[in-house]
């Protein structure tokens, strides 16, 4: 095998920084494993002294080879432990030692896997199962320590903190990514990096034309950079979609191809806007967690990322074999890492059980989100969309978002206006019944809005 695969310098500097500073061991072996090392010695080597701190006894050269007086070649374990201490002079560079042998366990690992890829490419087995094969070959790739801390000191956070509070202060950052509807940004504050917000809704409720439009005011209102996982609708449709909503033409004369005189300046506006803006589309189907982490993570690297939109997480394919709640917690939980670990808000539609159409008032909320309580756990942000179809208002388009959960802000919820013939919501610009006119059954703002849908 290759030196370039293993260096048994590195070993013998993961080694040796325990020998010299036992106070390391926790944080060595957090970092590295027995199976890491390459060299049988050193694995052995390297068990022995976790099996002396299991046992409480104190790791150091002596007890060492108290412990175990023979390595698996038959050398004394005393004297190869007292050679690599005396070799490593420092554990200022230990850090870097677990480094290296982390990624070299980790080359090792997929130089294998790459024979057995070759082999089975050669028995002509379906290339779905060695893809399959290829991407798990290489998923601890993804595992490696990226050198960040951690953890950090309080004092070490408050500059950047305080700085954040002054620049929100004196309006030179803004709190959070407008959604392009002034109301509901007033509850939520915006969106910020590193959440994941969730918006629910039952099928026809309208929580994709919530989610695309946000996404398309990002991008193309405030020069973002957006990319959308669509596991429901084709990227010709999400973009036909898009068309509609931002030159506020016709959907049913786009699709098919009835446009009115007025309507060609109106789409060229559309065109324009849209050429513009960089929104990335994903549409392809059976979309697991890995593939859309890797995928986001490429996006970001090449066209930056200011948000990410996934429609939807019960459309996300699961890679266990697990019940369908347990896998629909992972995928959610996989979503929230994903929003902190690129740093940008993470959109994720999810679908709303029938529960609510059984109480009274229709009203969902975050409890009823399908599938998984995770989700809503995992929230930062939980907007429900709430479309009473038997109700004269919600036949007009009114719509109630229900902000159920927001971690950074108080719950609340505000009324909003589809108009579904141009697949957007605008604020709604009527009055909202009072609560003696819910109680009364009364809805006078409905006329209001008749023929907008």
């Amino acid at each position: 095998m290759s030196r370039e695969l293993f260096s048994i310098e590195s070993e013998h500097g993961v080694i040796g920084a325990i020998l010299l500073e036992p106070e390391l061991f926790e944080e060595v072996t957090a970092k590295v494993r027995v199976s890491d090392f390459h060299e049988l010695e050193n694995a052995a080597l390297y068990q022995t002294m976790i099996d002396c701190h299991a046992a409480g006894i104190p790791v150091d050269v002596v007890t060492l080879g108290d412990y175990r007086q023979r390595l698996p070649s038959g050398t004394s374990t005393l004297a190869y432990a007292g050679e690599i201490s005396a070799g490593v002079r420092s554990t200022a560079n230990w850090k870097a030692y677990a480094r290296v042998v982390r990624e070299r366990a980790v080359l090792r690992q997929v130089v294998a896997a790459a024979d057995v890829i070759r082999e089975q490419a050669s028995e002509e087995r379906p290339v779905t199962e060695i893809i399959a094969l290829a991407q798990q070959a290489t998923a601890d790739l993804r595992d490696l320590d990226d050198g960040h801390q951690d953890y950090y000191r309080a004092s070490e956070i408050l500059t950047t903190v305080v700085d954040t509070i002054d620049a929100k202060f004196n309006k030179t950052a803004p709190c959070g990514l407008s959604t392009g509807l002034e109301k509901l940004d007033e509850i939520i504050c915006g969106l910020r990096p590193g959440n994941m917000i969730v918006i629910g809704g039952l099928a026809g409720s309208g929580k994709t034309t919530l989610g695309l439009q946000i996404g398309q005011h990002i991008t193309c209102q405030l020069g973002g950079a957006g990319l959308v996982f669509s596991m429901e609708m084709t990227k010709e449709e999400l973009v036909t979609r898009g068309l509609a909503s931002i030159g506020s033409v016709n959907l049913t004369r786009l699709d098919r191809g009835d446009l009115e005189d007025d309507d060609w300046p109106k789409l060229t506006s559309a065109v324009n806007k849209l050429n513009g803006a960089r929104l990335y589309v994903n549409d392809q189907a059976g979309m697991t967690m890995a593939r859309i982490r890797s995928v986001a993570r490429q996006c970001q690297r090449r066209e930056g990322l200011d948000v990410l939109l996934v429609d939807y997480i019960q459309l996300i394919t699961a890679e266990g074999g697990q019940n369908r709640t347990l896998e629909v917690g992972k995928i959610s939980t996989a979503l929230k890492n994903l929003a902190k670990e690129l740093m940008v808000p993470v959109i994720v539609l999810a679908q709303l059980n029938r529960g609510s159409t059984n109480r009274p008032d229709k009203r969902p909320r975050p409890s009823d989100l399908r599938d998984s309580g995770q989700i809503e756990q995992d929230a930062d942000v939980v907007i429900l969309v709430h479309c009473d179809k038997e109700s004269e208002e919600g036949q007009n388009g009114v719509t109630e978002l229900i902000v159920g959960k927001v971690r950074h802000a108080k719950a609340g919820s505000c009324i909003v206006q589809q108009q579904g013939q141009f697949v957007r919501f605008v604020d709604f610009e009527g009055r909202p019944p009072s609560d003696e006119e819910v109680e009364m059954n009364r809805r006078p703002f409905a006329s209001k809005y008749k023929g907008t849908v």
